[in-house]
Order: structure tokens, then sequence, then C-alpha cells
């Protein structure tokens, strides 16, 4: 535990700096209906920081960030002027095209360099979990004048309005000095997380500015805190699990919206009902999938049968299920074996006795030999279940497939009770 809050401490101050900047120009970005503003942005910055690249300067340096930044306001002056078409062409097409071009060319700079996919992998994803102290003292000056900034002029800046060219300008422009700052430490991907998933919370459950910052900052600190943690545990890449994470809390913010904000009982209904949906048309298509192709891949039967492993008796006759109850305990005293012979090993490098060349070659040729009768024990099982399958693929199909219909019809009642009700509320209401 104490290793983990040494690793995570400080790229969870710096997550909760983005947060912070990021929950704020979210809002404002979904005001003014530029969504797709920071990624178009966020690619101009990593457009320059691979012209800078291709030129030789390393990609954390202050020749890259210029070039980033120098870019970044280029495009910035551009959106500024794209105000006056939006009448005619809608803002957010021209902000995607500037996005794609500049993708494309990024690609088409770093097709030769020796290490381009690295270096469009660092861009996407960056590396939060690296950043320290160092990065923390530069860009929390950086995001508090430009919050204070904005704080100061924010009827001028701030305004979802027609403004001048210069208020549109100040706003894109640190916006995308604010973008800049952040792609080089967390990647295109996380930044776009983090501007627009807590902002749009705060404002699915807030009115106010402040309560949606207060909404989106709370958010965005405990899925930050999250997605470092389940990076840490699963040994997982830290932005993409970010970001997954990010996108779980959008979710289930969502998903929690029509019971906190609404009629509860009404939603639980229709989420009930939904349910009833999706899992009849599942076990509907499972169900044709058997009888279309018993012998291919069931995902639905497959996971029955995990969490309830009797269910395999249902089209297992006596002599299949005895050959296939042999062949699994066989295959499990295989990995059994397989793990003690790699545990003994992994406590002779850490206990500093190391073995010999013979007993290694000896080791990882009983691996071998237990790796490849697991595999024919794992054949055999999938043979034995193939062909119950296919012998029964028209009863265990045609079952699945006729309780999907009763699911489907079993909703119809409900609808018709609904409607009745309501019809009759209508006549006695007309009747008074």
């Amino acid at each position: 535990m104490s290793d983990a809050l040494a690793l995570l401490w400080t790229p969870f101050l710096v997550a909760l700096c983005l947060v912070g900047i990021h929950t704020y120009f979210g809002i404002q970005v979904l005001v003014r209906n530029v969504i797709f503003v920071d990624l178009a942005l966020a690619q101009v910055a990593a457009l320059g920081t691979t012209v800078a690249f291709m030129l030789g300067h390393a990609i954390p340096s202050a020749a890259a960030y210029a070039y980033s930044l120098a870019f970044t306001l280029l495009a910035a002056s551009l959106l500024a002027h794209t105000r006056n078409w939006a009448g005619r062409i809608p803002q957010e097409a021209l902000i995607g095209v500037i996005y794609v071009v500049t993708a494309a060319a990024a690609i088409l700079l770093i097709d030769r360099a020796p290490q381009g996919a690295e270096h469009l992998k660092q861009i996407l994803t960056g590396n939060v979990l690296t950043s320290g102290l160092t990065e923390l003292s530069a860009i929390v000056p950086l995001y508090a004048a430009i919050g204070l900034l904005h704080w100061l002029w924010r009827r001028r800046i701030v305004s979802a309005s027609r403004g001048s060219w210069l208020s549109e300008f100040s706003f894109y422009a640190t916006f995308g000095v604010v973008v800049t700052s952040s792609v080089a430490l967390a990647g295109v991907l996380l930044v776009f997380s983090f501007l627009i998933i807590p902002a749009a919370i705060g404002v699915l459950y807030g009115n106010q500015l402040s309560r949606q910052l207060a909404i989106g900052w709370t958010v965005g600190a405990i899925a930050s805190a999250a997605g470092l943690g389940v990076s840490y545990a699963a040994d997982l890449p830290t932005g993409a699990a970010m970001v997954c994470t990010f996108g779980a809390a959008l979710a289930i913010a969502g998903l929690l919206h029509p019971f906190l904000r609404g009629d509860a009982r009404a939603a639980s209904r229709r989420l009930l009902s939904a349910g009833r949906i999706a899992f009849a048309v599942l076990l509907a298509a499972s169900g044709l999938a058997l009888i279309a192709q018993p012998r291919a891949d069931q995902p639905l039967l497959d996971a029955l049968e995990s969490v309830a492993p009797s269910v395999r008796g249902v089209y297992l006759n006596a002599r299949e299920t005895t050959v296939y109850d042999d062949a699994n305990r066989s295959s499990a005293r295989y990995r059994l074996e397989s793990e003690r012979l790699n545990t003994m090993e992994v406590r002779s490098r850490a206990e500093g006795t190391a073995l010999d060349d013979v007993e290694v070659r000896r080791i990882s040729s009983f691996l071998k030999s237990y790796s490849e009768m697991r595999r024919g024990e794992e054949f055999v099982k999938r043979e034995v279940r193939s062909r119950a399958r296919e012998r029964t693929r028209w009863i265990i199909g045609g079952a699945a497939i006729l309780l999907a219909l009763l699911l489907t019809l079993g909703l119809l009642p409900i609808r018709r009770a609904a409607r009745v009700s309501a019809l009759s509320r209508s006549a006695s209401t007309f009747t008074d």
C-alpha cells in the first residue's frame, strides 16, 4: 500500500490540476457547442510536437513545447474566424476538418521516423504516471493565471454570444495554452476525457456554474483516483485505464439520473423492460446461432455453464459426462503442476539460490509437456461439448428461442394494462 501511494500521489495531484482547469473549459465548450474543439487543438499541439521531433528536438523539451504552442495559437486564430462562418457552415464541421487534416499531417511526418509508432502512441495516451513535482511546479502557476484571467474578464471571454475576433481569440488562445500543456503530460485521449466527461456530468446534475464545477471536480477527482488505482493494481497502461474509468463514470451518472432527478418508479419499469428485451434478443440470437453453427463458440451458453456447471447435464449423456469430467480433472492437475514449477523457480531466484542449467532445462521440459497435455485435454472437452450440442441443437436452440418469445410477449400485457389505465383516467377526467 505504501509503495502504491509513493508512486501515485504525484500523478494524482497532476490529474487534479488537469480536472480543475479542464472541467471549467469543458462547461464553456458545451455552452458554445464546440464539443470537439479540444480534440482539434490537442491534435494541432501534437502536430507541433511532431514537427519538433522530426527536426531533432526531444519531445519533453522547451523547443518542442514552443513549436506546439505556436501551432496551437495559429489554430486559435483560425477558430476565432470560424465564428463568422457559422451561419452557413457549422463550426463543428470546420473543427472536424482541422482535426482530420492535422492528424493526417502528423501521420505523414512520422511515417518514416525510426520510432514513429512509439511517438504516436505517446501523443495519444501520454504518460501521466511519470509526472511529478517538476510538472506540478510548471502547470499550477500557468493554470492559476489562466483561471484568474477568465474570472476577471469572464463577461468578455466566456460569453457564448458572437463576440469580437479579439474575445474569441482570447478564449481559444488561453484554451490552446492549457491544451498544449496538458497534452504533453496526459495525451490527446485523456485530455479530452478531462475536458468533456466531468463537465457533462456537472451540466447533467447542476444548473448553476458553481454547482456544475463542484460536481465536475468531485467526479473528476474520484474517477482519476479510481483510474490510477486500477492501472496500478492490474498493471495496465495508465492513460487508457483512466479514459475507460471516466467513461464508466459518465455511464453510471447517466443511468442514475432518471432515478435521482426523475420518477424513480417509472425509470425502474423502463429499465426492467429494456433489460428483458435485451436479454430476449440475446437469447434468441444465441438459440439461432446454436442451431446454425453448433460447433462454433456459444458465449451465452458457455457463460451459463461457467456459473452453473450442472447445466451441461441437460445435453451431455452419461458417457459424455464421464469423459468430460476426466478431461477436466486432468487439465486442472496439469495446470496445478505448471503453477508449482513456476512458483519453485521464482522462489529460487528470490532466495538467491538460482537453479543450475540442468534443473532449468528439466523444468522447462516439464512445463512444455504439461502445456501440451493440458491443450489436449481442453481439446477433448471442446470436442465432447461440441458433439453433444450438435446432437441437441434443435432442442436447446428451440427452447432458447421459445423462451425469448415468451419474454418479449410478456411485455405486452404490461403495456396494454398501462394503456387501459391511462384511457380510464382520461375518461374519468372527461366525465368529471
